[in-house]
């Protein structure tokens, strides 16, 4: 009975070959911000015992999300900021290499100075700064090989660095802003300088937003030609998010300074990031089946990753079969049940503990403790 239950997913448990890298299905562990190194950034065994957990209970690949490449302090990140770092992601990556067939993936990601009541806009980022976030990068890349890193994503959405060069706000006239190319200067110089690390066998991918649900920002009419211009360049995959900008912000701000009120970042488009239980399933999905659409229509089968309140594999199924998307990202559904994907493939998806959405692990994000979920705690 379970192997025919298992059977009803024909494409949910498919492998997939991304750039020679052989992922064993499509359900991929989205970024996630987990709280739980130490203050200065390194790796813990509460780490590699979170991440082990969800390795163990079958997904195909590992997103270390928001592994920060720049050294300024940003509390409780992972780092790729100095060499002193490796040691910690090494250990980790090997011990899910070693349990596992899971790959792992580093989400490198640069962000802009903030204070309590400030936050610096990218128009006043000077040649030099830009200089040192591609930098930054490029020296994040090298450390990620030297600790087994499997795949590397840029982060190049929400409210971050290159997320706001990209944005149809970005009105510099230093070549770093205005016209479309000008937007995406710094992302191209990133995508080089990691990919002439890296040679051209190995996985690049990038995360996007689909919509900035912003005012002025971006929405489908601009992330359509990125998302094409990206394939072009040869992305390996595109990753598709949405909102997380600043520009809306209101709130409180914790206790470490860091304007992030709740929801995760900004007003609406925080929510638009973060979907909570009020919004519909699936809600951002629409963004990756447009893009992927677009980029097919261009002539390039660069995989689509989507994701936002995915919550039950059948859910996951019909996305992928109705080819809005090549793959799946979870982050608070793994987050809730660790085996989501291996109840999946055993035909126990009733079994799962199902994420109620209520961003509880968000909230304990803002101000410091790590992202749990309320009914696990693990």
């Amino acid at each position: 009975m379970m192997a025919t239950q298992a059977l009803n997913y024909k494409t949910l448990f498919s492998p997939i070959l991304i750039n020679g890298l052989t992922l064993e299905n499509r359900i991929v562990m989205a970024p996630s911000h987990i709280g739980l190194n130490t203050e200065e950034g390194f790796v813990t065994p509460e780490v590699i015992d979170f991440f082990l957990k969800r390795a163990r209970g079958g997904v195909s690949m590992i997103n270390l999300g928001a592994v920060a490449v720049n050294p300024r302090r940003l509390p409780s990140q992972m780092r790729m900021s100095d060499d002193k770092f490796v040691p910690g992601v090494k250990e980790l990556v090997d011990r899910i290499h070693s349990e596992t067939g899971v790959k792992v993936c580093a989400q490198l990601y640069d962000w802009l100075k903030i204070g309590r009541h400030w936050k610096q806009d990218i128009h006043e980022m000077t040649f030099e700064e830009i200089g040192k976030s591609i930098d930054y990068h490029e020296k994040a890349a090298i450390r990620a090989l030297q600790a087994g890193i499997d795949a590397i994503e840029i982060h190049a959405a929400h409210g971050y660095v290159l997320a706001s060069f990209l944005s149809l706000r970005n009105k510099r006239d230093d070549g770093y802003g205005g016209n479309l190319e000008g937007r995406m200067k710094i992302v191209t110089e990133v995508y080089e300088k990691i990919r002439g690390v890296v040679g051209a066998n190995y996985p690049v991918g990038i995360r996007i937003n689909g919509d900035d649900f912003i005012v002025g920002g971006n929405s489908l009419k601009q992330s359509r030609i990125i998302a094409r211009n990206l394939a072009e360049m040869g992305l390996d995959y595109i990753s598709v998010t949405a909102g997380g900008s600043y520009q809306d912000t209101q709130g409180v701000i914790p206790k470490w300074e860091c304007p992030h009120p709740y929801p995760p970042v900004g007003g609406y488009s925080g929510y638009r990031s973060m979907p909570p239980a009020d919004m519909p399933e699936a809600v951002n999905v629409y963004l990756a089946a447009d893009l992927r659409k677009t980029i097919r229509h261009a002539g390039y089968a660069t995989p689509l990753v989507t994701a936002g309140r995915i919550p039950y594999p059948e859910l996951a199924e019909t996305i992928l079969e109705e080819g809005q998307a090549d793959l799946i990202g979870l982050s608070r559904p793994l987050i809730r049940d660790p085996d989501w994907a291996a109840k999946a493939k055993e035909g126990r998806s009733k079994e799962i503990k199902r994420c109620t959405y209520c961003n509880y692990c968000v909230e304990r994000e803002l101000y410091g403790t790590p992202s749990l979920c309320q009914y696990t705690q693990e």
